[in-house]
């Protein structure tokens, strides 16, 4: 559900984001299969994030090695990549999954990642898993229009003070979405002591401004809200609070962010699984991550390519505001979603 949420939110991308070349750095060639042409069939979540991975990854790939050739497909949905490996009809080699998907929990659905052929040393914290492999770094942050507000607000705890920062305000409608922790946030809670989550505080700290909220369903969505003036202040992804912040006084507070990052996988019984893995050795190595950067403002998850992302978005990178990050527990959300909504949903309604 979250991963056809997510899909759907992000595959209509602003393109005014997208503008703009990427890094200098050339990337080497990963020769791969030098006797036999070979197509991998890619899908990811569409919109610009897609055409910057074409533009990064795919292109590049594709010249350095010329017996592969790589078909698009989006967006990318959980549900629909369980259902080929469970009907044994696997049309897919690799795929962008969202951060609740690719534990060793789904693991009946996926590959387990080649670290003979990948270093798994080189990657950062929570990104180099067994059956998933990071693509980018993102954030759930707060965004703010400055000139409708006297002062800046620093974080989430001011997202819930009306008297400081009277106005709307809006957030995804989305349980696992950030939308309970940011909450306990606010309320005390440390961020070493979110989980398990405190559903009943967190809904109570909700209360407090639940008037006030403007839910939103898709990106699109919150980056209208923003542009509009709708909303003073908002949580929204930061590759969106960038794009509202190119047409309107939009700004980024980064004092604390949660993370909202995009994995590859390898679904289970794909024909060409060594031509996968060696396609995402490539889409992961620094030079690949740092052209990214280039295009749309997410870090990279290579720990080689921190020094030498684009300078185009570089203020924007959650990578480049590392203290402010609190992990969200995507485990735990994959364990525990499926209870949680309901209560969501009811106090929603209520």
């Amino acid at each position: 559900m979250r991963s056809e949420m997510r899909s759907i939110a992000r595959r209509s991308f602003m393109s005014a984001v997208a503008a703009g070349g990427g890094a200098t750095i050339i990337a080497p060639a990963f020769t791969a299969f030098a006797a036999d042409r070979i197509t991998l069939t890619i899908c990811s979540y569409g919109g610009v994030y897609q055409d910057s991975q074409d533009k990064a990854y795919f292109k590049p790939y594709q010249e350095a090695n010329p017996n592969i050739a790589i078909a698009q497909e989006s967006p990318e949905s959980n549900a629909k990549l369980k259902a080929m490996v469970e009907s044994g009809n696997v049309t897919w080699d690799l795929a962008i999954s969202s951060p609740d998907f690719g534990f060793e929990t789904d693991s009946g659905w996926l590959e387990p990642i080649d670290y003979s052929i990948i270093d798994r040393s080189q990657f950062t914290e929570d990104h180099a898993g067994a059956y998933r492999l990071g693509s980018d770094v993102e954030a759930t942050l707060v965004a703010y229009r400055k000139d409708k507000l006297k002062e800046p607000p620093q974080g989430f705890a001011d997202f819930f003070d009306l008297k400081r920062f009277p106005g709307r305000r809006t957030i995804w409608k989305y349980a696992s979405g950030g939308v309970f922790e940011i909450a306990l946030l606010a309320d005390g809670v440390s961020r070493t002591n979110l989980y398990p989550i405190d559903v009943k505080r967190a809904l109570n700290k909700l209360n407090t401004i639940k008037d006030q909220l403007i839910w939103w369903d898709t990106g699109a969505q919150s980056v209208q809200y923003m542009v509009s003036g709708e909303a003073v202040m908002g949580v929204l992804w930061n590759g969106r609070a960038v794009s509202a912040g190119e047409s309107a006084p939009v700004e980024l507070a980064w004092a604390d962010w949660l993370t909202s990052d995009a994995f590859w996988v390898v679904p289970k019984g794909t024909r060409h699984k060594q031509a996968a893995m060696d396609a995402l050795k490539y889409f992961t190595s620094p030079e690949a991550q740092d052209r990214f950067t280039g295009y749309l403002p997410y870090g990279p998850t290579n720990k080689l390519a921190l020094a030498h992302v684009s300078d185009k978005y570089i203020s924007s990178l959650p990578t480049s505001h590392a203290t402010g990050r609190i992990a969200q527990n995507h485990q735990w959300w994959n364990d525990n979603l499926h209870n949680v909504d309901p209560v969501f949903q009811d106090w929603l309604l209520s």
